[in-house]
């Protein structure tokens, strides 16, 4: 059995996560429209729809992390969405397609967005694994107040090492860009 405090942890920071992406789709729609275009997995015709929904799943999701209800039912279908996500940029990667923008982004324009690369493989793996740690067994106990404290710090933490990842990330595609202007 795991502690209650990482599951916690792990439910709040997804549902941040599935927030702000499903936010940053829906603010900038046609820009989402026009990258999911770009991997060119969808017929024509299904695109626009699958812009809508899939930032429809991201909140839904979000909330369902964020309330606590469903639990296995939330962590499996986001274990899934994100796999998918990882299915479509390493399709795309082994199609040779390194110069379109990956779309996962939470903010800023275009130019905020990284190229596709194995890292963002990588890291949605590895958010395809945190997602499913509330399928462990977790200890039934009441959190305390330094369990909110550490909860807290811990958020803190988590979200300043997410934004460090994505920069970096982003900082590799542009060394990436720089180094070979032609391809």
């Amino acid at each position: 059995m795991i502690d209650p405090l990482p599951v916690t942890l792990v439910s709040i920071a997804l549902g941040l996560l599935l927030a702000g992406a499903a936010w940053h789709k829906t603010r900038s729609f046609a820009g989402f429209a026009a990258v999911l275009a770009d991997y060119r997995l969808l017929p024509p015709i299904l695109v626009v729809p699958a812009a809508r929904l899939l930032p429809l799943a991201e909140a839904a999701l979000a909330i369902g992390w964020l309330s606590g209800r469903a639990r296995t039912f939330v962590a499996v279908l986001t274990a899934g969405l994100i796999a998918l996500y990882a299915v479509a940029i390493a399709v795309n990667l082994l199609r040779g397609r390194v110069h379109i923008t990956c779309g996962c982004a939470l903010g800023g324009g275009s130019g905020a967005e990284q190229t596709l690369s194995w890292n963002l493989v990588l890291r949605n793996v590895l958010l395809v694994g945190l997602s499913l740690l509330p399928l462990l067994p977790v200890a039934q106990r009441p959190l305390s107040a330094l369990d909110y404290a550490t909860l807290g710090a811990a958020l803190l933490t988590t979200a300043l090492l997410y934004f460090g990842l994505i920069q970096l990330l982003n900082n590799g595609s542009a060394i990436r860009a720089w180094r070979n202007p032609g391809d």
